[in-house]
């Protein structure tokens, strides 16, 4: 899977400063890259949240999580659904409606357990409802240094140009380039609307040019970031799943989350908990 840098695209300045309030290096995925084999099970599975409890207690009744949203209108925020489930007979919801050109982000986080190198997985469920124009990105995963807090990498949806989208890894200014950059898919995996993907992420942690980031979609490694800074502390990370955008054609947009994990090993798509 080879991946080109599109440098200083898919981010404004306004989005930029937003979450700071609230290719160097190597960054092209020239060769596939073995991270281990696909994980061992339960021996391997930090933390998980499939939902079945019907709130958000595995997120944060352990005072490590919460959901967090931010300028959407009408405010939403995460809650538990039977609407539908990848999982069981529950999954999480979030709603994303920016309004007056003010980023909206609607997330679950985790900043425990954040081990130097893991693999954060969950699976997402976008409706067909989403339209976006050049410019316009949706968030689904997102990781930031919560001391500061600093915004770090994001994973996101951007259109390709004939009415579908794709994934792409946005490495935020400051740690590798003064602008930051997309790193975007070529050839292009689409990303399939109105079904369940599993996205899942390795990070390795560097406050030097030695970490990595890698990306899986169902399974397929799309996209690839390595020798690379990842975070600004080794003993600060949040990860955060669900939407966040600038702006959406489609206004607004419901994403649908289930079976999240943290894990030492690659879950892939066919592991259950």
């Amino acid at each position: 899977m080879d991946a080109k840098p599109n440098v200083g695209r898919g981010r404004s300045e306004s989005w930029r400063a937003f979450v700071l309030i609230a290719v160097l290096g190597g960054g092209a995925c020239s060769q596939r890259v073995n991270l281990g084999e696909i994980g061992d099970g339960p021996a391997s599975l930090l933390w998980k949240a499939t939902f079945e409890p019907g709130n958000l207690s595995e997120w944060n009744a352990d005072g490590h999580g919460k959901a967090y949203s931010a300028n959407n209108a009408p405010a939403t925020s995460a809650v538990a659904t039977s609407a539908m489930a990848h999982g069981g007979s529950m999954s999480g919801v979030v709603g994303v409606v920016p309004s007056n050109g003010m980023p909206a982000v609607s997330y679950l986080t985790r900043n425990e357990p954040t081990p130097s190198a893991a693999y954060y997985s969950a699976w997402f469920y976008v409706p067909s409802t989403l339209s976006l124009t050049t410019g316009e990105y949706l968030s689904l995963v997102h990781f930031q240094d919560d001391s500061q807090p600093t915004p770090l990498w994001d994973v996101n949806l951007y259109p390709v140009g004939d009415g579908t989208v794709a994934a792409q890894l946005y490495d935020y200014p400051s740690k590798n380039s003064a602008n930051g950059f997309d790193l975007q898919q070529f050839p292009v995996i689409r990303f399939p609307l109105d079904r369940w993907v599993q996205l899942e992420v390795f990070l390795s942690k560097a406050v030097d040019a030695t970490g990595r980031v890698t990306v899986w979609q169902d399974g397929s490694q799309i996209l690839d970031r390595p020798k690379v800074v990842t975070v600004l502390s080794l003993d600060s990370l949040q990860w955060d799943v669900g939407g966040g955008s600038a702006g959406l054609a489609s206004g607004s947009i419901d994403v649908y989350v289930d079976d999240a994990a943290i894990s030492l090993a690659r879950r892939g798509p066919d592991a259950t908990f």
